[in-house]
């Protein structure tokens, strides 16, 4: 009997203890549980309206060359998206600079991703109504291995890994094309590259591989786990950094990992001597991981790339 005794004392001692200690945090715990869902339900109704709205949306100087690139290490063709400015055929001597976007399905038209486009032609003919700088934009479609296409190098999740000869397709072969078929400018300051996630990484990666190319760098919700210190440990000489610009930007609610990695990549810059001139780092306020925030984000980028 008095064994039954301790053992129901000690029962309930750990039972006190439980309801003192342990308790609150499940309550607490619970309770953001219930947040996130709650408001995740309300993100999904969200973004259902957007997708419910999908349209043609695309400028009449976007052109779709369909399956008509190729890229000889692979022996296959890719379709890439081509926008010019408003003004491009009215003025048949000025030269433009170029950006290069991956994932560059989503670049102008709702309907070839099936999903809110970024309205990267939106934008830049707004800033030929306005009198400003425009662009010539190359959106290169995603690869059906898009991961390894878009991964630098051959690690343990991405044995098939092949980044690094993408970018050097797009540095030679395809940046040859272009400028041989429009007028660009050629030099590195107006030249970018630029992605969205995974590809955000890549066009840091890009810049990072290949400085005399890239002059600058448009970075959103840049995917850096997928090989974090070997991405973090590229270094570029000052006199490579001279008179680049990176824009790197994140989504409010995207996460511990993507909004510090995202903040990793700005600090590296401002440490390695980069002014506010050089290096901006935007949150977009109230938006996760999806289009409508690179939308956003290209909107202020590209005025301050630009400037």
């Amino acid at each position: 009997m008095a064994d039954e005794a301790l053992l129901q004392s000690n029962q309930t001692t750990t039972m006190k203890k439980f309801l003192k200690f342990m308790l609150p945090g499940l309550i607490i715990f619970g309770g953001y549980q219930g947040y996130r869902f709650y408001h995740g339900q309300k993100e999904k109704k969200r973004q259902a309206v957007y997708y419910n709205n999908l349209k043609e949306s695309a400028s009449p100087t976007v052109t779709v060359l369909r399956d008509s690139i190729l890229i000889g290490y692979q022996n296959d063709k890719r379709t890439v998206h081509i926008y010019v400015p408003p003004e491009y055929d009215k003025d048949t001597l000025s030269r433009y600079p170029v950006m290069y976007f991956m994932d560059g399905e989503s670049s102008f038209n709702d309907m070839e991703f099936m999903g809110p486009e970024w309205q990267i032609d939106e934008v830049i003919n707004q800033a030929s109504a306005n009198g400003q700088q425009t662009a010539i934009v190359v959106g290169i479609q995603q690869a059906e291995d898009r991961d390894a296409e878009y991964t630098p190098w051959v690690n343990e999740d991405n044995p098939d890994a092949h980044g690094e000869k993408f970018a050097n397709w797009v540095t030679t072969d395809l940046k040859q094309l272009i400028d041989s078929n429009y007028r660009t400018r050629t030099d590195v300051s107006s030249t970018s590259i630029g992605g969205i996630s995974r590809s955000g990484m890549m066009a840091y990666y890009m810049m990072m591989a290949h400085p005399d190319i890239f002059g600058n760098a448009v970075i959103q919700s840049p995917a850096m786990w997928v090989d974090h210190d070997r991405l973090m440990d590229m270094e570029l000489s000052k006199e490579q950094l001279m008179g680049k610009k990176i824009f790197v930007s994140v989504g409010e609610n995207e996460g511990r990992v993507m909004i510090p990695h995202a903040e990793q990549i700005y600090n590296k810059f401002k440490e390695m001597g980069l002014g506010d001139e050089q290096v901006k780092y935007e949150v977009i306020p109230g938006e996760g991981h999806w289009h409508l925030t690179w939308r956003k984000s290209f909107a202020s980028a590209y005025p301050w790339l630009m400037n």
